[in-house]
């Protein structure tokens, strides 16, 4: 079945921003985080969000900020980073997505289209079958899949879901045997076997050395406006003007900031 007609927008603008940012079709993206600061001009944050929350896109003042819940796992991370660049290329509303949004698991239509961007632009379909037929287009088995995703550095079960989407995985017994497996976990015993590298980026050293939160110096200087609008807490509000959490405490009170509900753009 072919995908709706603003699923198709969301693909296209996916292939524009790659070809605009220096991409191309035909590889993975090899660190996210640059891409999205350097080529896109968008400033990341990666702190500890609330539970249940990915990711969220932000304009103030016409300057766009994304962030990302250090909290999760990289390949989550990644997939999120790459949701949030949708809204930023396709939408320019502020938005506030849960876990169940950056999985493709939301009605609404400006989700799938994050959703549907998001994939083609970390995991190109061009990119997907040229590293296939480079292998001799192999039986695509729990091994296969679990190097795939390695290689773009998602989870196999996300790679699982984006072969679905592009039509690689034609055979229905072939793609029910493959979610029995990952269902039961089998892909963390592959990779473990198969010694699979993960993709080491700024996202990956980040994680790594717990260096959270990662505050740009955009946001930085725009701290104030993340928690008035509830993105960031008073600890992390101090953590990033530099000061003590009593000389903020005070500062907020005179200003009259209360972290709030999302406004109406959300």
């Amino acid at each position: 079945m072919a995908p709706a007609a603003h699923v198709r927008e969301a693909i296209a603008a996916a292939r524009t921003a790659r070809y605009e940012l220096g991409l191309g079709l035909d590889q993975p993206v090899h660190d996210l985080l640059d891409v999205v600061e350097e080529a896109a001009g968008v400033p990341v944050a990666v702190l500890a969000l609330p539970e249940g929350v990915a990711g969220a896109y932000l304009v103030r003042r016409e300057q766009p900020f994304i962030f990302l819940n250090g909290g999760e796992w990289v390949p989550r991370q990644r997939l999120t980073l790459a949701h949030e660049l949708g809204h930023h290329r396709i939408h320019r509303r502020a938005v506030l997505d849960g876990v169940d949004n950056i999985e493709g698991k939301s009605a609404d239509p400006m989700e799938q289209q994050a959703f549907a961007f998001a994939g083609e632009f970390l995991v190109p379909e061009q990119a997907i079958r040229g590293w296939l037929e480079a292998r001799g287009d192999p039986l695509i088995d729990i091994a296969v899949l679990a190097r795939l995703a390695a290689a773009f550095g998602i989870s196999a079960p996300a790679m699982f879901v984006r072969l679905v989407e592009v039509n690689v995985l034609q055979r229905p017994k072939r793609r029910q045997e493959l979610k029995r497996q990952l269902d039961r976990g089998q892909h963390r015993g592959v990779e473990k076997t198969l010694n699979l590298t993960p993709v080491e980026d700024q996202l990956a050293r980040l994680h790594r050395e717990n260096a959270m939160p990662r505050l740009p110096a955009k946001l930085r200087d725009n701290a104030l406006a993340a928690y008035a609008a509830g993105l960031i807490d008073l600890d992390r509000l101090a953590l990033a003007l530099r000061r003590d959490r009593a000389s903020v405490e005070r500062l907020v009170t005179e200003l009259g900031l209360t972290p709030r509900e999302p406004e109406p753009d959300w």
